[in-house]
C-alpha cells in the first residue's frame, strides 16, 4: 500500500519492513519449477526455429529475458530500494534494472541497462508496487527473446510479465507469470527460491562474446566414439 503526499511517495510502516527484508544480495537455490508449457501455433513455430548454437542471446552478452537472468545459477543479485525506485543489480552481464514505484502507465523505454549504458528491451519496461509484504513488478514492451534458452521458449512484443517477490526469513520466493495469447495457450508460471548472502558484493562480470565451439567439439568427439 502507498499514499502520495505532495508528489512524494510515502511508504507505510508494514511496507517499509517488507522493503528492508527484501534489500540485500541473493543467489538462486536450485532450478525452481515451471507450469506446463502449452504453446500456440506461432509459439511452436518460433520454438522449432530456435537454434541454441546460433540464437542464444547469451552468446552476445545479451539477456534473453528477465526469467533467464533470474534463473542463472551462481550469479548474485542485489536488491536496493528507496522511496521512488527499486534497483536490481544482476551480476550476469553487469545488468542494472531500475524500476519506479508507480502503479500507473509503464514507460516506453527499457528498465534495464548494463554498466556501459546499453539498454535491453528483452527485459521489458517495468513498474513496481507493494501489495502487503509482496513486491509486484509488471513488465511490458518486450522485444523478441527467450524465456527458456535451453528449449527456445519465446517471448514477444505482446508478452506481459508479472513478478511477485516475497521474503520468508533468509529465503526470497519469486513467482514469475508470463501471459501472451499469441504465444501461450495458458499462462506460463515459474517459481524460484533464493538464499540471502552476507558479507559479499556484486562482482563485475565483464562479459565478452562467447560461442558454443566447445559444445560442438564435445559432441563430435562423442560421435567419433560411437
Amino acid at each position: 500500500m502507498r499514499i502520495f503526499l505532495s508528489a512524494i511517495l510515502v511508504i507505510l510502516p508494514d511496507t517499509l519492513i517488507a522493503a528492508t527484508a527484501l534489500d540485500g544480495i541473493w543467489v538462486l537455490d536450485g532450478p525452481g519449477t515451471e507450469s506446463e508449457i502449452l504453446l500456440t501455433e506461432e509459439g511452436e513455430r518460433l520454438r522449432i526455429a530456435y537454434d541454441l548454437l546460433e540464437d542464444d542471446p547469451s552468446l552476445y552478452c545479451t539477456p534473453a529475458s528477465v526469467a533467464r537472468i533470474w534463473a542463472n545459477p551462481g550469479s548474485r543479485v542485489e536488491i536496493e530500494q528507496d522511496e521512488e525506485h527499486i534497483l536490481i543489480s544482476y551480476e550476469l552481464f553487469d545488468l542494472r534494472r531500475e524500476i519506479p514505484f508507480i502503479k500507473s502507465s509503464i514507460a516506453d523505454f527499457p528498465s534495464t541497462k548494463n554498466l556501459e549504458g546499453t539498454e535491453f528491451a528483452q527485459m521489458g519496461s517495468s513498474v513496481a508496487w507493494y501489495e502487503g509484504d509482496r513486491l509486484i513488478i509488471e513488465s511490458t514492451n518486450h522485444i523478441h527473446g527467450y524465456i527458456r534458452t535451453s528449449r527456445g521458449i519465446p517471448q514477444g512484443s505482446n508478452t506481459h510479465a508479472r513478478e511477485e517477490l516475497e521474503v520468508d526469513g533468509d529465503i526470497l520466493h519469486i513467482t514469475h507469470t508470463y501471459t501472451d495469447e499469441s504465444l501461450f495457450e495458458q499462462p506460463l508460471i515459474l517459481q524460484y527460491s533464493f538464499n540471502r548472502l552476507e558479507n559479499v558484493e556484486i562482482e563485475r562480470y565483464n562479459c565478452t562474446d562467447a560461442d558454443y565451439d566447445w559444445f560442438i567439439e564435445l559432441n563430435l568427439h562423442k560421435e567419433d566414439q560411437t
